[in-house]
């Protein structure tokens, strides 16, 4: 069975895909039958039988509230006791006592400052919730822009969802951090409608099942030298920590072999801390840092490994800057670039692009990073999360990371995909450099770099989300996220058993009936 794919639409393409679909003969009464029946579902799913329930349909004049009128019909059909709240028949006013209200109100298309009437009637919403109402989203929580996740209004009211039924796709505000905390869970009903082009160049959202089938298998007869070689550069005095994590990451991302090359002083300190992975003493610079005259080594091993990882612990020191960018111009290897290693190119980003002929690269800027490397600014950046990193995969022939929250991982053929995992937790020193050790790690076996920038980043923050439920937010740190590596790992090789989808926490894709019927 195939994977579905989550595409994460912009309303100016739901509004072409919708178009598309009416053009092609399916009027917009069944697509809302549709969308309605698909809801009606979701809320059955996520509760339970909703007979003998109050329910309170909260209504704008468009689309939106003609979805929101056809969930109040079916859950009286299905035995609810249903009151329509139509904004154009004046002050919405709530019962004290509800089970469920449906937020109708505002869909995709909403833009610009809250009308009065509108903003009275989310606060209403706001109150039954307060009072243990559920509150159900049609499409996404009104008050909210759809593209970006923001408030409508500046300071002004929105609705908080405990479950929002998007209706064909996902939109940027179920992903983007400014919006998604509003959402709750997050159910998608397919509603037939599709983009025309089939969206090959909208952001997709990683699942679990896309992520397993990513991730390499062993062959019986495996050995070390089959399961990849992986150089991870860097290190300098008071920075041997990130080489130790990004390394220890590598094996445990499955790669045969990992060498460390770092300072020649800092050598015995990492012989003494690291047990699996080799290390490479190599020529330091006065600051203790890695010197330019290291390059020709560097080049010359990676000739004979899977992948270069170059960044974790390099420092600032000139000469460190210099060996990074030498290496990128030159390896023969694909390179996985982080931290300093990206910092040695402030200012002069147009040398990533000026590589050996096939040589594969992927970037792993944080937004502090990116910003450095573009001149544009954190505001912007942000602003432009999910189109952004394909704009400078382009530019740089590189597969860019742009970590955050949510991490977007593009391609240069412009492939853009959104991670779904990981939590605040990760907010810690180190965490990078683990990423880049499994990024390195799954790069050794075989995995294309956009592939494994893709599974990387979900195993990374699937590890995060065990520890994170072992040890809490506020005590994370890195190396808490390599010790859950293998149930992370082992929980996907065995995630093609199962048939059920989880693409957000406590979120699924499920078909809506396309005739509105009830299914058994």
């Amino acid at each position: 069975m195939s994977t579905p794919r989550l595409l994460i639409l912009t309303a100016a393409r739901m509004r072409e895909a919708d178009a598309a679909t009416t053009t092609a003969g399916t009027p917009v009464a069944t697509l809302m039958e549709r969308a309605g029946a698909g809801a009606a579902l979701a809320i059955e799913r996520r509760y339970g039988r909703v007979h003998g329930w109050r329910v309170a349909v909260v209504a704008g004049k468009g689309n939106n509230g003609g979805d929101g009128r056809v969930v109040g019909r079916l859950l009286a059909q299905r035995g609810a006791r249903v009151a329509i709240h139509a904004i154009e028949d004046g002050a919405i006013d709530l019962a004290p006592e509800l089970d469920l209200v449906v937020d109708a109100l505002l869909g995709t298309g909403s833009r610009g400052a809250l009308a009065a009437p509108y903003a009275a009637a989310i606060t209403a919403i706001a109150v039954a919730r307060a009072r243990g109402a559920r509150v159900v989203a049609l499409d996404l929580p009104s008050g909210l822009d759809a593209d970006t996740g923001r408030l409508l209004s500046a300071n002004g009211p929105a609705v908080t969802a405990d479950l929002s039924v998007a209706f064909a796709h996902l939109k940027p505000v179920h992903v983007l951090a400014a919006g998604r905390g509003r959402c709750g869970a997050i159910e998608v009903v397919d509603i037939g409608v599709e983009p025309a082009d089939g969206g090959a160049a909208d952001p997709e959202l990683s699942t679990e099942a896309m992520i397993a089938a990513l991730l390499p298998r062993r062959a019986i007869d495996a050995h070390k030298g089959a399961c990849g070689h992986v150089l991870v550069v860097g290190g300098s005095v008071g920075l041997t920590g990130a080489v130790t994590l990004a390394s220890t990451a590598a094996l445990r991302a499955g790669a045969g072999l990992v060498t460390a090359g770092v300072p020649a002083s800092v050598n015995d300190a990492l012989e003494a801390t690291m047990i699996e992975p080799m290390t490479w003493p190599l020529p330091e610079s006065p600051e203790r840092a890695l010197s330019e005259a290291a390059a020709s080594m560097v080049l010359a091993r990676a000739a004979q490994v899977q992948v270069v990882a170059i960044g974790p612990g390099l420092s600032r020191a000139p000469a460190a800057a210099a060996l990074a960018r030498c290496v990128v111009a030159s390896s023969p290897a694909p390179l996985v670039l982080d931290a300093d290693g990206l910092n040695a190119f402030a200012g002069r980003a147009d040398e990533l692009a000026r590589r050996m002929p096939g040589a594969a690269l992927v970037v792993t800027p944080h937004v502090g990073e990116m910003a450095r490397l573009t001149g544009l600014d954190v505001e912007t950046i942000e602003r432009e999360r999910l189109t952004l990193p394909a704009r400078m995969a382009h530019i740089w022939n590189a597969v860019v990371v742009l970590k955050g929250a949510p991490t977007v991982i593009a391609s240069p053929d412009g492939r853009t995909a959104v991670n779904a995992t990981g939590n605040p937790g990760l907010a810690t020193a180190g965490s990078g450099d683990v990423l880049t050790g499994i990024l390195a790690g799954l790069v050794a076996q075989g995995l294309v770099p956009y592939d494994a920038a893709r599974a990387a980043t979900y195993v990374h923050g699937l590890a995060a989300d065990i520890a994170h439920a072992c040890v809490g937010t506020l005590a994370l740190v890195a190396g808490d996220v390599t010790a859950a590596l293998p149930q992370a790992l082992c929980r996907l090789q065995t995630a093609g058993a199962r048939s059920e989808l989880i693409p957000l926490p406590q979120t699924r894709i499920a078909p809506a009936p396309a005739d509105g019927s009830r299914s058994q």
